[in-house]
């Protein structure tokens, strides 16, 4: 009798576990961090590597890359520079791109939208990373956040209060080891930490801060921020999906014929394109979410 009872136990505990789980992930996509498992393989910066920063210009990359290229040529560096020069290759193959490095961009956390006309910002997540990059990270809604600060008491090296909003965010990815950051999830009592894909963290911890807003009368300018910044991240990356594949439809490229400064120019003017054209996508946000 007392095993069939503490059977029953066991079954209700574990279902009450699913749907818990369930409800958390249901606004985003989410997958089994155990089957995506630590074993991911570690990539390498392609920014670190060519030794420029992630809003450098097409202009800057090619010449880090040919400075590194002269130093660690195979006719210079021997054997040891074969490998580091493919290295240097696949990295300048991939930033000279624009649409490969948007996606690149994107895989690694960070992007570059404009507000206004000459208002250009860096997207840069405001978490940081332990460890190697891996497909899944850790977001708190700060629109559910209560401030109890229980994440932060079980895993203080992953979560951290921020005074100015009251309101708990992450601090570093994987900061605390896999037990910690799941005790720290289960304690949640409002259920807004999450499991997302890591190239919709930035936009989400992005939109998470408030944005700046055009005001009338004596105070100016304002802040604001989406209510539902799930549903805010999924309409911005559906248009600028679409805003990309127009402009891929509508310019004609011919890459193995392209010279090193026609690739350049193709790359910087589609830039600008983009961002000209991310301000309207903007205000077409705010009139949805505003």
């Amino acid at each position: 009798m007392i095993w069939d009872l503490v059977t029953v136990l066991v079954k209700v505990k574990k279902v009450s576990l699913i749907s818990r789980c369930r409800l958390k992930c249901s606004p985003v996509r989410c997958c089994d961090r155990r089957r995506e498992g630590i074993s991911v393989r570690t990539k390498k910066n392609y920014y670190e590597l060519l030794g420029v920063s992630v809003d450098s210009s097409s202009h800057k990359i090619k010449e880090a890359y040919r400075n590194l290229l002269k130093k660690h040529h195979p006719d210079i560096a021997g054997h040891k520079g074969h490998e580091y020069t493919l290295l240097l290759n696949e990295a300048y193959n991939v930033l000279m791109a624009e649409d490969l490095r948007t996606k690149y961009d994107a895989s690694i956390g960070h992007m570059t939208v404009q507000f206004g006309t000459n208002n250009y910002v860096n997207v840069k997540g405001s978490s940081s990373w332990k460890g190697p990059l891996r497909p899944q990270a850790l977001f708190v809604d700060e629109n559910a956040c209560i401030g109890c600060r229980e994440c932060v008491h079980h895993a203080s090296n992953t979560f951290i209060l921020d005074k100015s909003t009251g309101c708990a965010r992450v601090r570093t990815q994987y900061g605390d080891d896999e037990q910690k950051i799941e005790v720290s999830i289960e304690s949640c009592p409002v259920n807004c930490i999450y499991w997302v894909d890591r190239e919709e963290l930035a936009l989400l911890e992005f939109l998470t801060q408030p944005q700046p807003k055009q005001g009338y009368g004596v105070y100016g300018q304002g802040w604001e921020k989406p209510a539902n910044v799930f549903m805010a991240a999924k309409t911005l990356s559906k248009q600028l999906r679409q805003q990309d594949e127009h402009n891929h439809n509508n310019v004609r490229t011919a890459v193995e014929e392209e010279t090193p400064a026609q690739a350049e120019a193709r790359a910087n003017a589609s830039l600008k394109i983009k961002m000209e054209s991310f301000s309207k996508i903007w205000d077409s946000l705010n009139g949805i979410f505003g």
